[in-house]
């Protein structure tokens, strides 16, 4: 069994972060559903008939509260299937994908996850941003041997004893111990620039799994930072009023408040911190909403001084190159979401051509075998803040046993300094130095 302690899992991480950066490195009517189901293989390219090309299935939100999200998601996808097809596809087939909206809703996830499979005909399905969602559709998966890959579910315990005999799900992204062990390191780091020694912090997050998982790995890995937690503030999604929340953040008096919100409440959130004139001396959340396009301008300068982690920034050098051919095609900046989802198209093309074929269990063990070490064949460099990709069989981090993650997955602080996410954090491939909280 492969073991990865906290430290040591963070460690490696972070190096090869920096080396990748340094060396250029979350219910749909039927109705819906329907009519948003299907996108061209790719513009520029000509899809072949339906039995000719390989169907990529992703389930994520086109509608609700959370429709922002599944938008810039979809974008990521969209901009990998068209590069690959204009380079001949896959196996000398187009990629043509099939979409399920699941509007937040877990049972609209399952339902839209077995009619992707058993209706439309989909060879692998890739989902679905809130982790409760994934969790349902990586059980019909399993169910129907589908190939499935979540490029961004971040709950630790979807890949947990419970599931280890869920083998047909891989993850791509950090699990959430991962992403809040970095963000306590930078805390910890954030001295040596600011002048600051971060001592107490409070947690605000909403009661969905997601949140509470937040809650759940602070509380983990706080001691070992000698962080000291003076309050955990929580609140019901798509809230329409958090001036209680905020008030008993700004009484507990944290140095930091670390957060995990979807874009709705990330904008009241701050809105009503700056409504208190509440500026704490740090403000860290776990990407989200907070990373979400709309943020900003949702705010405007009132962002300023947020930090987050990110999964990728404009301005790491190996996103520099595809984020503006990307940004030609959408008018906006690639995010994390939006990277990592392009990476698992490129995730499945390679198991496809490695399998010989989309046969479900071929693909899956081909995927259990993959290794990306720098670049894809025949594509661009890794464009995450590391440099490899490998799906470990088992592997253990915070005492617990997990199954088929991505080990070398590592993530970036990135702060809104002028209304622009500039990376500040690990400091030495980072493109700016931290600057106090102004949220105005």
């Amino acid at each position: 069994m492969k073991k990865i302690s906290r430290r040591s899992f963070l460690k490696a991480s972070a190096v090869l972060g920096s080396a990748a950066a340094l060396t250029a490195c979350g219910g749909s009517s039927a109705s819906t559903s329907t009519a948003a189901s299907t996108s061209a293989a790719a513009s520029g390219s000509t899809a072949a008939a339906s039995g000719d090309t390989i169907k990529i299935g992703t389930i994520y939100a086109m509608s609700g509260g959370n429709a922002a999200i599944g938008e810039n998601i979809l974008r990521g996808i969209d901009f990998a299937v068209d590069e690959i097809n204009k380079a001949g596809g896959v196996n000398g087939q187009m990629l043509e994908v099939v979409r399920g909206d699941h509007a937040g809703d877990a049972a609209t996830g399952k339902s839209e996850a077995e009619r992707l499979i058993t209706q439309e005909g989909v060879n692998v399905i890739m989902g679905c941003h809130m982790s409760v969602v994934t969790e349902v559709v990586a059980q019909v998966c399993q169910q129907y041997g589908i190939p499935m890959i979540t490029a961004i579910s971040t709950l630790d315990r979807l890949t947990d004893e419970d599931h280890k005999d869920y083998n047909y799900f891989f993850r791509l992204c950090p699990l959430n111990s991962v992403y809040v062990e970095d963000m306590l390191k930078y805390l910890q780091d954030s001295k040596e620039q600011t002048g600051n020694e971060i001592k107490k912090v409070a947690i605000f997050t909403d009661k969905a799994a997601i949140g509470q998982e937040l809650i759940r790995c602070v509380n983990l890995f706080a001691p070992d930072y000698g962080l000291d937690v003076v309050a955990e503030v929580d609140y019901s999604s798509n809230a329409t009023d958090l001036s209680s929340q905020v008030l008993a953040l700004k009484q507990a008096d944290p140095d930091a408040i670390l957060c995990d919100s979807y874009i709705g409440d990330a904008t009241l959130f701050v809105q009503t911190l700056k409504e208190q004139n509440y500026k704490p001396k740090m403000i860290v959340a776990k990407a989200n909403g907070f990373t979400d396009p709309s943020f900003i301008p949702n705010l405007g300068a009132s962002a300023n001084g947020v930090a987050s982690v990110v999964e990728f920034n404009p301005d790491l050098t190996n996103g520099v190159e595809i984020n503006e051919d990307f940004k030609k095609v959408y008018n906006v900046n690639m995010n994390g979401h939006s990277a990592e989802s392009y990476t698992v198209v490129w995730l499945f093309k390679t198991a496809i051509e490695k399998a010989g074929s989309t046969d479900g269990a071929a693909v899956r063990d081909a995927l259990a075998a993959l290794s990306i070490d720098g670049a894809f064949e025949g594509g661009r460099k890794i464009v995450l803040p590391y440099s490899k990709i490998e799906f470990a069989p088992e592997y253990e981090i915070g005492g617990a046993k997990h199954y088929r993650d991505n080990t070398y997955a590592s993530v970036a602080i990135a702060q809104v300094q002028d209304q622009e996410w500039k990376t500040v954090w690990p400091f030495e491939f980072a493109s700016s130095k931290i600057q106090e909280v102004t949220l105005g």
